[in-house]
């Protein structure tokens, strides 16, 4: 059992905090290690039928990962969500982002949460649009993880604001 102890503490270290941002999306987790901080996060799509999944971008001090959650339980009125993936994500640049399922999009999965690491330009328009994506992820329902997809081919884009 005490072999198993530093595996389990280092993945409660990742479950992001109960905080004003998680309230806002209804999170019900235990306090997050020192130093650890939900930077962003998003609902992902599950099945009809099946229980309810989220993504967070966790900052542990200066380490970033991409942490998949689904839903276990309640907690009265606020789902309990419970860590079952993660990825390590390394910036290359400061000017760096992970982009969301909202913006992107894979040629090669077009059906699926597409995660991308890359930089949003300005375009002429008041648009942006994706460049220089590194490293991409999809979220793989029927494994339940993160899988990591080749760059080329991934989009990310957002409207301008009228």
């Amino acid at each position: 059992m005490s072999q198993y102890l530093p595996t389990v503490a280092a993945l409660l270290a990742l479950i992001p905090a109960a905080s004003h941002a998680s309230e806002a999306r209804g999170k019900s987790t235990p306090p997050p290690a020192k130093d650890c901080v939900e930077v962003s996060g998003t609902a992902l799509s599950g099945t009809a039928e099946g229980p309810a999944y989220a993504a967070a971008e966790v900052k542990c001090g200066a380490k970033l990962s991409l942490v998949l959650q689904r839903q276990t339980g309640r907690n009265g009125i606020l789902p309990v969500w419970t860590v079952i993936d993660q990825v390590t994500i390394s910036k290359p640049s400061l000017r760096h982002e992970l982009l969301q399922p909202a913006y992107c999009s894979s040629s090669r999965f077009p059906d699926v949460a597409v995660f991308a690491l890359g930089r949003m330009v300005e375009q002429p328009d008041g648009s942006y649009r994706s460049e220089n994506v590194v490293k991409a992820w999809r979220f793989d329902i029927k494994r339940e993880r993160l899988a990591a997809i080749p760059a080329d081919g991934v989009t990310c884009a957002l409207d301008g604001v009228d």
